[in-house]
C-alpha cells in the first residue's frame, strides 16, 4: 500500500516541499500529509508506517480522525503570536514521540504534516521545506 499522491488541499506544491525533506541525507521521512482546516490528502507513507494498518481505508479514517483536531494547529499559532514579543511568525511545531517526530509546517492557512524517523534532522527538514515553499 505504499503510495505517493499529488498536491490537492493547500496552496502550495506540497509534493515538491516532501521532497526538499527526502532531500536531506539526515533524515527518513515517513509520512506526509498536507491539510487545511476542511480536508487533508495522504501524500506519501513509508513502508513503516503502512505495515500499522490493515488497509487504506483503516489508515485514512485513523488521520480523519487526527484532522479532526487540525484547527489547534492555527489556533496555536496565533496563541504564540500573541505571548511572545515580536515572534516573527510561527511557521513549525515539532513533536518528539517514542517512534516518529512529528513536524506541522504552516502556511497561511494550509499545513504540511510530516512524520520523520526518530534521530533525523528537524532543523534541516523545517529550513529545506520552507525554502521549497518559498520558491513557489
Amino acid at each position: 500500500m505504499n503510495f505517493t499522491g499529488t498536491t490537492t488541499v493547500v496552496d502550495f506544491d506540497a509534493e515538491a516541499a516532501l521532497e526538499a525533506a527526502a532531500s536531506i541525507s539526515d533524515a527518513e521521512v515517513l509520512i506526509g500529509v498536507e491539510y487545511n482546516t476542511e480536508a487533508f490528502n495522504i501524500l506519501y507513507v513509508s513502508d513503516v508506517v503502512d505495515t500499522l494498518y490493515q488497509d487504506r481505508e483503516q489508515m485514512t479514517a485513523h488521520f480523519d480522525t487526527i484532522h479532526s483536531y487540525v484547527h489547534l494547529d492555527f489556533t496555536e499559532r496565533e496563541l504564540f503570536k500573541d505571548l511572545f514579543v515580536d515572534p516573527a511568525g510561527v511557521r513549525a511545531f515539532v513533536t518528539y514521540m517514542g517512534n516518529m517526530i512529528a513536524i506541522r509546517l504552516l502556511s497561511g492557512d494550509d499545513g504540511l504534516f510530516i512524520g520523520l524517523a526518530p534521530g533525523s534532522a528537524v532543523t534541516g527538514v523545517v529550513t529545506s521545506v520552507e525554502a521549497a515553499v518559498k520558491n513557489q
